[in-house]
């Protein structure tokens, strides 16, 4: 799996321009989201590796990080992050394996040529939110714990944990 995951960010704003009484994190925050989509995907990560570039001097946030995961499958992750990025914003994901390439971005799904996959037998719909909400609607009427309920994140952000130990290590 190789992602991309890229924005322009130079203040402390969200996405509508409003200033957030939060600041963003390319570990804490957009790494989050591969990290448990890869072990969601792969399994158990037994393995991760972190550097980062230069901190912003006002946001005191590293603009640029290179992530490397490993899971208990053998499946592995290289997931890149920068806020210097002044082209597509987003994050990308590419599924390389020993038969096939596939690239997501978004709602939209393609092969390694760029052609169109049809999924239309496989979910009700290509709405990441719709599924998403889809699913927690489920997991309240059959009373069940939904996928990806916060007991499913934690060993993401025991895995995030690790890599901003490792990160801090490297500064001195």
């Amino acid at each position: 799996m190789d992602v991309q995951t890229y924005f322009f960010r130079r203040s402390n704003m969200n996405a509508k321009g409003e200033p957030r009484s939060w600041t963003d994190h390319l570990l804490w925050h957009h790494a989050a989201h591969t990290v448990d989509l890869f072990a969601y995907q792969a399994g158990k990560i037994v393995a991760a590796n972190a550097i980062e570039g230069p901190h912003h001097p006002t946001l005191g946030i590293a603009m640029d990080m290179s992530i490397q995961l490993k899971a208990e499958s053998g499946a592995i992750c290289t997931l890149s992050l920068s806020f210097n990025n002044d082209g597509p914003l987003g994050t990308f994901f590419r599924y390389i394996g020993d038969t096939a390439t596939y690239i997501a971005r978004y709602d939209d799904l393609v092969d390694g040529r760029e052609q169109p996959i049809d999924v239309s037998q496989v979910a009700v719909s290509m709405n990441g939110i719709e599924l998403q909400d889809r699913e927690f609607i489920a997991a309240i009427r059959e009373g069940r714990e939904p996928n990806s309920s916060v007991a499913q994140v934690l060993d993401c952000y025991r895995v995030l944990g690790a890599l901003e130990v490792q990160l801090e290590a490297m500064k001195k």
